[in-house]
């Protein structure tokens, strides 16, 4: 870098001022001080990670408290030139795609078109604008609806594109969830000040999806094809599809048939008429292109060929991300436009034009960066730092390298631990067709580099110490500005729709599994607390101590204890052998690991309130077990389990109430109550099957205490009391236990609920089944099996011996009961998903296969 280049600040003028426009809100940075917007900044950066993942708690901030100015006239004129800029970069795409008389004619050379990896081969005619009639108006579809592009205030003063963003334009959402939470904990900074909105941006983005799909007799298919759920770009997608009432899917949850792409959801295949990719081109389908480690959809582009589908952006857009192509870009817009390019790229050097190389090899090496021609995401290296290798590779093949100048960026306010310090910024903006022009967003989103010395047009990845920084841009607004609102569209008239049928089969599955994570946790916290009012009893009578051996069998079982720990091992032994699992690798912790991953792949499918309380009491929960053993001291251990267990269950109870009073009965609810109501009628069998098989349980006394802890196990003894006293014989409380529908803790209960909504999905009410019952069959074939199982037993004139021999009976039901789990996976999910396996969980694959937690050891 020379450093003879002075970079601007752009708050400070050059004579030690402060710039007009900063003036105001440099007067409320100092009332509010540097200690304040610190701790502004990490409330922020907490909030962002809680809503989107974006960024990281403790780190001065995901958002830097102190916003990018742009004042009316600067972003008017960047707008301008960011639009032609777009016009220019659609008119290369259909050359490069059509006629290709840039290609013959000289102006482009063919080694920066035909490598680069965002160049698809297929064909000429074969893009979006093969087809005339895909557009409303008659006019051909774009390539590009959708345009992002990086750039830098140089020292001169003048705004430059380092990078041009096509294929994956991101940060749009980053920037809207940045505003939001800079207006909820900064609302100071706003005050008296006019900053222009970004939300009509989002509507209109959504009503020229809408003019797009150009479906004047029913509502369009939107879908945003997500790569990686749950990867960095993850929360991005989420805002995105929330705020363009998109469906958010995975290449898996898609598929192309009679020539069409279809979406598959819990009723059947959805008709998906716009596609928002937001990944490489080259990936998207594995039939015709290279395709890679990121899923495809086999047969993509024909679908889009034959006009049956609208891909925005076309993934055949991506060649002009080509770095190569901004050394052309001059002549470019004088030869397709006619006009000098109004917003200019940093100096670009082509080596392969005469004597490129030479000039560049006998100058100012440390003044240029070296990177690929072709492909923007290869390495960038400074050219005097560039080793023999790739000096001689430059010799002998320029054409496949590119020379960008080396600027010194622009510095703007940060806080930082030490204060308010200046930092190097990149500047990303947006822009939208909206089938007649082209519209900038009204703001952007800036992000702090790590040192001046940042490669110019490098992604805006996260650094190597995992810290994104990024900035708010606000955008002035003039006193003399008409305020205008986005246009009206002619939609149809709605049907009225009172259930969710077109959720995705992949979110209907992470609901059905985040019901069965919940409860799995419950009834591991039900065990546990059985088992902690045991321990303190090892030394007790032969009664207890059978009991003891009896829960701590059960421990074993829901993967609560490891290894053979018995009665015998000692109180301290049994402490400690409980407290393991409150650490990391105990079963609780991977519990709650699996309920957070899970609700935040379902982010955009759950009310703040739902998603904030799962989070925070997964986070608050993992800290109390951290906390629970107090070495050498397992009387306090113990009691301090106890506290953890019930957190547990207050947490439980508190998801379970968030969902039945905050989301509709049908779509995510229903599969999330499914999975719930399977597993508790599951360990509800366990744990009956399992105390009853114990040995010498056919003994009156045995039997009274096996009878008492089934009925803790299930936290029913208070309802049993209030109805039979203290009176315990096997057919009352296995009546509770397996037939009463009224008893929430019950079999007979969870079935009803499972039977009434497999009716539903199956789309015959409560009394649907057809001739083999359906699914809804096969959960009243349940019920049927064990009224027969009681009634059995009541004819039986010992009750106590028709009991004990009852736990192969309820193997066989629990089995039947697991079947109906894998059965529930194979219709309405997408695939068999991959196992979830976490230790000794319940439940050890996604196929809804729960393990044989009864079978003797």
């Amino acid at each position: 870098m020379d450093m003879a280049q002075i970079p601007v600040d752009e708050m400070v003028d050059g004579r030690g001022g402060v710039r007009p426009h900063w003036r105001g809100l440099l007067s409320m940075i100092s009332d509010l001080g540097h200690r304040e917007l610190l701790e502004r900044g990490r409330l922020m950066a907490r909030a962002l990670h809680d809503q989107t993942g974006a960024a990281t708690a403790g780190h001065p901030g995901g958002c830097d408290p102190i916003p990018l100015l742009l004042t009316a006239q600067e972003f008017a004129g960047l707008a301008d030139g960011l639009v032609q800029r777009a016009g220019l970069l659609e008119a290369v795409l259909r050359d490069l795609y059509g006629p290709r008389t840039l290609l013959a004619d000289g102006v482009l050379p063919p080694s920066l078109v035909y490598p680069a990896p965002g160049f698809l081969r297929m064909g000429q005619g074969h893009g979006p604008g093969a087809h005339p009639g895909t557009h409303p108006g008659g006019r051909a579809a774009p390539f590009m609806t959708f345009y992002s592009a990086d750039l830098i205030r140089g020292p001169d003063g003048a705004w430059r594109v380092v990078a041009d963003r096509v294929a994956r334009a991101n940060g749009v959402g980053q920037a809207l969830e940045n505003r939001r939470q800079m207006i909820r904990m900064l609302p100071e900074l706003f005050s008296g000040r006019q900053v222009r909105s970004l939300s009509p941006f989002f509507d209109a983005w959504q009503d020229s999806l809408q003019r797009l799909a150009d479906l004047p007799d029913r509502n369009p298919g939107l879908v945003l094809l997500t790569p990686r759920p749950r990867g960095m770009l993850w929360a991005e997608h989420v805002i995105l599809a929330r705020e363009l009432g998109c469906a958010l899917a995975e290449a898996g949850d898609l598929a192309v048939r009679d020539g069409a792409l279809w979406l598959k959801t819990v009723r059947g295949l959805r008709r998906v008429d716009v596609l928002l990719l937001r990944q490489d081109g080259w990936t998207v389908d594995p039939l015709e292109l290279e395709g890679g480690s990121t899923p495809g959809i086999a047969g993509l582009l024909d679908a889009a060929r034959g006009g049956a589908v609208h891909l925005v952006n076309h993934p055949a857009a991506g060649v002009v991300e080509a770095p190569g192509l901004a050394a052309f870009l001059p002549s470019l817009a004088r030869t397709l436009l006619g006009q000098d390019l109004k917003l200019a790229d940093v100096r670009t050097v082509w080596p392969a034009a005469p004597g490129g190389v030479d000039s560049l090899l006998s100058g100012d090496r440390s003044a240029w960066w070296l990177r690929d021609a072709t492909d923007p995401m290869a390495p960038i290296r400074r050219l005097d730092r560039a080793g023999g290798d790739m000096i001689a590779a430059l010799r002998d093949r320029p054409d496949r390298f590119v020379a960008v100048k080396a600027v010194a960026p622009s510095l703007a306010p940060s806080v930082q631990p030490g204060g308010i310090e200046p930092a190097s910024i990149v500047l990303r903006l947006f822009a939208l067709f909206d089938g007649t022009d082209w519209q900038v967003v009204p703001g952007g989103l800036a992000r702090l580099l790590p040192d001046a010395e940042t490669p110019p047009g490098s992604p805006m990845h996260r650094p190597r110490d995992g810290h994104v920084v990024t900035k708010d841009v606000w955008v002035m607004v003039e006193d003399t500005a008409d305020l205008v609102g986005t246009a009206a569209i002619r939609t149809p008239i709605l049907a009225i729709r009172r259930g969710q049928g077109d959720l995705p089969s992949r979110a209907a599955d992470d609901f059905f599994w985040l019901g069965r994570y919940l409860e799995q946790l419950e009834d591991a916290g039900r065990v546990l607390r059985v088992v902690t009012r045991r321990v303190g009893r090892v030394d007790g009578s032969p009664r207890d101590r059978a009991e003891l051996e009896t829960v701590l069998h059960l421990a074993r079982r829901v993967g609560l204890l490891q290894g053979d720990v018995t009665v015998g091992a000692g109180f301290a032994t049994l402490v400690r052998a409980l407290s393991a699992v409150t650490f990391d690798s105990g079963l609780l912790q991977r519990l709650l690991s699996e309920i957070a991953r899970v609700a935040g792949g379902l982010r955009d499918r759950l009310t703040a309130e739902t998603f904030d309380t799962i989070i925070e009491g997964t986070d608050t929960l993992r800290i109390q077990m951290q906390d629970a053993r107090v070495p050498g001291d397992p009387g306090r251990t113990l009691e301090r389990i106890g506290r953890v267990t019930d957190s547990l269950l207050r947490y439980g109870a508190t998801i379970s109430g968030l969902t039945a009073e905050n989301m509709v009965r049908s779509g995510g609810r229903q599969f999330l109550d499914l999975g719930r109501r399977v597993e508790r009628a599951g360990a509800i069998l366990t744990s009956v099957a399992l105390v009853l098989r114990q040995k010498d349980v056919d003994q009156r006394g045995r039997m009274e205490g096996a009878l008492r802890l089934m009925l803790e196990l299930s936290d029913c003894a208070i309802t049993y009391r209030s109805r039979y006293f203290a009176v315990l014989q096997p057919a009352p409380v296995l009546d509770l236990l397996l037939l009463d529908e009224g008893n929430p803790r019950g079999v007979a209960c969870q079935m009803a609920m499972i039977t009434e909504s497999l009716a539903d999905l199956e789309g015959g009410g409560g009394d649907a089944g057809g001739a083999d019952g359906g699914l809804a069959g096969t959960a009243r074939a349940v019920m049927d099996r064990l009224r027969a199982l009681v009634a059995d037993m009541l004819a039986s004139p010992q009750q106590d011996v028709a009991a004990a021999a009852l736990p192969d009976r309820i193997q066989d039901i629990h089995d039947t009961l697991r079947s109906l789990g894998r059965q529930i996976a194979r219709r309405y999910f997408v695939v068999l998903p991959p196992p979830r396996a976490v230790g000794g969980l319940r439940g050890a694959d996604r196929s809804g296969a729960m393990d044989g937690t009864m079978d003797e050891s």
